[in-house]
């Protein structure tokens, strides 16, 4: 017989981190810590460290409070090891308002709902923003994000000279329930580089909710912001602005906008739909390219150019297709 021979693990434990050496989880680099939350797994504890899939936490807020600490403790020594971090949050419903900060946090670190799609993980919060990052470079993936009304799903936000700079958000799932003024991305002083990918927004239908929007350019407006490849179904409020500003430099690439049956039956701010508003950016010079229109393709339908704006390789229906006017 062959003697039975065990492949070594290929993680490595995390110096310092009791039970960060078991033999199952996810381990892509040495450097960077790597959290679990399972809030229904029967050995979660918001008093465990979180760092064994075993042993996972409760809550995601108590993952962000042990990686500031593990951060913390990494610092003191002379590591960069929270950078590039990891926390897994398993199928269930949390309910929660986080902020992944900046002056706490580690930056370029994902957060990553488990299970397979966009549905097992959903994230609700009733009475305010779910997510805000403020941090750099961070990467949410894999959440059902369910906004209240007036707040959102995902806020980037600037609250000084920097902030929210390189984050990523591909395979969510925006739901606007009807919920009237819910957001499911919003830019909040106006972070840079960011990037919407493969997401789905859907209802987000009336009273000024919007899929994407630009909340607040007091201290500048939105720049090179790229939404590719995402799907806007059962909305009439799909990419726009809540704010005089507007956006710069950005990329709608690749997007489809469904025209459901919902937009007549909805009052919307502008007093029409509002499918792509690209106006009020200080240089605009965007470039709309791709996508996949529903509707009527004319400002009577909801498309609005900004200054210098290209919009070319659109695709509508023959019988819709109107010339835009000129930037507002």
């Amino acid at each position: 017989m062959l003697p039975i021979i065990r492949e070594p693990a290929f993680y490595p434990g995390q110096l310092g981190v009791a039970g960060s050496d078991v033999e199952s989880g996810l381990r892509w680099r040495g450097a960077g810590i790597v959290l679990y939350v399972n809030n229904v797994h029967p050995g979660r504890s918001d008093s465990n460290d979180g760092t064994n899939p075993n042993a996972p936490l409760i809550t995601i807020g108590q993952a962000f409070t042990n990686l500031a600490a593990l951060q913390t403790r990494y610092l003191a020594v002379g590591s960069l090891a929270g950078v590039n971090s990891y926390i897994i949050v398993e199928p269930g419903t949390y309910t929660e308002s986080l902020t992944i900060a900046t002056t706490t946090m580690p930056d370029y670190g994902v957060l990553m709902g488990g299970g397979n799609g966009r549905y097992p993980v959903i994230w609700d919060d009733a009475t305010t923003d779910c997510l805000t990052i403020t941090a750099y470079g961070w990467r949410v993936a894999n959440f059902h994000f369910r906004p209240a009304n007036a707040y959102a799903g995902v806020k980037l936000s600037r609250p000084a000279g920097s902030g929210a700079e390189g984050t990523v958000i591909e395979n969510c799932f925006f739901d606007g329930q009807w919920s009237g003024t819910g957001y499911g991305v919003a830019l909040d002083g106006a972070p840079a580089n960011c990037t919407i990918q493969n997401c789905r927004f859907a209802e987000f239908a009336t009273g000024g909710g919007a899929g994407i929007t630009v909340t607040d350019t007091s201290i500048a407006d939105p720049y090179q912001t790229h939404i590719i490849g995402c799907t806007f179904q059962e909305a009439n409020e799909c990419i726009t602005r809540d704010c005089a500003g507007g956006w710069n430099q950005s990329v709608i690439w690749n997007n489809v906008f469904i025209d459901g049956t919902v937009d007549a039956a909805f009052p919307t701010v502008n007093g029409t739909d509002t499918f792509i508003d690209m106006r009020g950016g200080s240089n605009g010079y965007n470039k709309v390219c791709g996508n996949h229109l529903g509707g009527v393709y004319s400002e009577v339908g909801g498309y609005y150019d900004g200054t210098a704006d290209e919009w070319w390789g659109n695709y509508a229906n023959v019988a819709t297709i109107l010339t835009l006017a000129a930037p507002a």
